[in-house]
């Protein structure tokens, strides 16, 4: 079956059922024009924290965006096509025991904590924060010392760039995609197009960081791409929100920094699987209420802004 019949069956069944598609731009450039919400972490928590009008909310993501989604739509239907696991997400050193003892070591002092952890890890939090914004909520914390447990890169640059005392937790685990770029793809990529900006995603190694012009989440980064007057851009991102850029912004030239930047966790989201999720029914994710009152308490309470694109 083509496509672009696919696309037509999804259409007619997401309104059959009532039902939505919330999907990450990281998801195959083939189910973008299917969703309903197409975004980074931070606009996909944003519209969850808005509410859905629809009784089913089908998400293409890692299954802990659909839990997240669970907790806070608690009213609605929540199903992934496939369960796909997020090797940090779901990360040993990230477990809510492990973390629990990092805490009792350090008394009485905010703790900020990755959205990309483990959903029982959450209910250790003060705050949770989204990829591309950890500077900015470490710098909202009120006091002068924070912990910190997330993805090791972007704990590494935040170290660099808060004004705040942060005890990092020493077991952070490492996003293997993004720390597949080296500096000697950026510079292979400015020899060629020397006119150009780097942007790149703050999970990238700190040799990546150091080489780019910019360092931000890929929600600000679509945003900064689209008011620039720049026409060349290499991007240090996974490969479906390249995939979208270049799409998007025809008139403008959109590199990739490196082939390994691709997340096979996003690729099982293939249009055939949304519509087996809409004909068949997927798999519902439901979360325990009292995990899911903390969860959602917590990422109601990301502010809608950080004076940041989202």
């Amino acid at each position: 079956m083509k496509n672009e019949t696919i696309k037509q069956k999804i259409s007619q069944l997401k309104k059959i059922k009532n039902a939505a598609i919330l999907a990450h731009h990281y998801a195959p450039v083939e189910v973008h024009d299917v969703a309903d919400v197409l975004s980074d972490s931070r606009g996909f928590f944003e519209a969850v924290k808005g509410g859905i009008d629809a009784d089913i909310l089908i998400v293409l993501a890692p299954t802990f965006f659909a839990e997240i989604t669970a907790a806070m739509l608690p009213d609605k239907t929540v199903i992934v096509p496939v369960h796909s696991e997020c090797p940090v997400a779901n990360h040993p050193n990230l477990s809510f025991e492990k973390i629990a003892d990092f805490k009792e070591q350090h008394h009485d002092i905010p703790f900020v904590c990755y959205a990309t952890s483990p959903l029982k890890t959450k209910l250790l939090a003060d705050l949770v924060c989204v990829p591309g914004e950890v500077v900015q909520t470490i710098e909202s914390v009120e006091g002068s010392k924070v912990l910190f447990a997330g993805e090791r890169n972007c704990a590494n640059d935040a170290l660099q760039k808060t004004t705040k005392e942060v005890i990092d937790y020493p077991l952070n685990p490492i996003c293997n995609v993004y720390n597949s770029a080296n500096a000697s793809d950026v510079q292979y990529w400015r020899q060629q197009y020397p006119e150009s900006q780097v942007l790149v995603h703050p999970e990238c190694k700190g040799e990546v960081l150091d080489s780019a012009d910019q360092v931000m989440g890929t929600g600000e980064m679509y945003q900064h791409i689209a008011d620039s007057e720049v026409d060349t851009f290499i991007l240090g991102t996974e490969m479906g929100f390249w995939e979208r850029v270049k799409k998007e912004f025809p008139d403008k030239q959109i590199i990739h920094l490196s082939p390994f930047l691709m997340c096979n966790v996003f690729k099982v989201f293939r249009i055939e699987t949304v519509l087996n999720a809409l004909e068949d029914g997927g798999t519902r994710i439901r979360v325990d209420p009292v995990v899911a009152n903390k969860v959602a308490a917590l990422f109601n309470q990301i502010p809608d802004k950080f004076g940041i694109a989202a």
